[in-house]
């Protein structure tokens, strides 16, 4: 059975290790409204977007989750949470059924958060300047110089369990961007995370068409340094994803200059673009800059 968690369950977080027996399926997001309850969140229905993980448990995890949750099947206006089953969109567009706990109380004293993302809100709540992940053109530092200015800092690493995929529709153009998606145990993609400041994240949500284009959304980051954190990296709208078009030339350089100056496995690299069906011939027309291009 599949399980959405949504807050201190989540990878990263203080009770993470509840499900470290259970399979990580990838991030998804369902269609609800997240509040800061204060040590916890919780979701109630209504018109927002909540984002987190699905996770394939068994009848023991559940049970262990329904007592932490406060779940009381007998007992429901005794419930801290009730466990419901709803529909669930993963990140590659596709529909699941999947178990959600969903808070039992009034919410009208606690904080809405609008960006639907628990460890995003902690992350903001804790500093001002952010590490924003690049894996596609913005991997190469004068290409993001150009787009938000100088950058304080950078860490190179990777993004553990996800593949890089041509499958983002940009924006005006037949063509395709660059995205993550999760491919399960074993892959790594190669990723450069930088400290923006809030005004350079507001530059580069605009460049990347958050939230239409793209969702910015916290992740686990594993980097060359100080090991895994939570960072905040740019993932295509499920509704943006298509197969079958064409990279262009002068965008495959972008990203092939970035893996030089941070020495990446060029060969991870080929072997992506060997998965995709066509690329378009270098070009000296002029060409606009969309508010999606990575």
């Amino acid at each position: 059975m599949l399980l959405f968690v949504y807050g201190t369950l989540l990878k990263g977080m203080e009770r993470e290790f509840i499900l470290d027996g259970s399979q990580y399926v990838g991030p998804a997001m369902l269609q609800a409204k997240l509040f800061d309850l204060g040590s916890y969140p919780g979701i109630k229905m209504g018109r927002g977007m909540v984002f987190g993980e699905l996770y394939e448990i068994n009848e023991v995890t559940l049970g262990s989750l329904d007592r932490l949750e406060g779940y009381k099947p007998n007992q429901i206006k005794d419930s801290l949470y009730l466990r419901r089953e709803i529909k669930i969109q993963k990140m590659d567009g596709n529909n699941v059924q999947a178990f959600c706990y969903f808070y039992n109380h009034e919410v009208k004293n606690y904080d809405f958060m609008i960006d639907g993302d628990y460890r995003r809100f902690k992350l903001e709540q804790e500093a001002e300047d952010q590490w924003i992940l690049a894996y596609g053109s913005n991997v190469s530092t004068n290409r993001l110089i150009k787009r938000i200015g100088e950058i304080k800092a950078s860490k190179k690493g990777y993004i553990d369990g996800f593949s890089l995929k041509f499958n983002k529709q940009a924006t005006g153009k037949q063509v395709a961007y660059a995205n993550i998606i999760y491919a399960g145990a074993g892959e790594k993609c190669p990723a450069v995370a930088y400290q923006l400041t809030p005004d350079q994240t507001a530059a580069l949500d605009r460049f990347e068409g958050v939230p239409h284009n793209y969702l910015r959304l916290s992740i686990p980051f594993h980097s060359h340094s100080d090991n895994k954190s939570i960072v905040q990296a740019y993932i295509a709208h499920p509704n943006k994803l298509v197969t079958g078009l064409d990279v262009e030339y002068e965008y495959i350089e972008h990203i092939l200059h970035g893996y030089r100056e941070h020495k990446f496995d060029e060969n991870y690299l080929t072997k992506i673009l060997e998965r995709t069906n066509s690329f378009r011939a270098p070009t000296t027309e002029y060409q606009p800059v969309f508010a999606d291009e990575r």
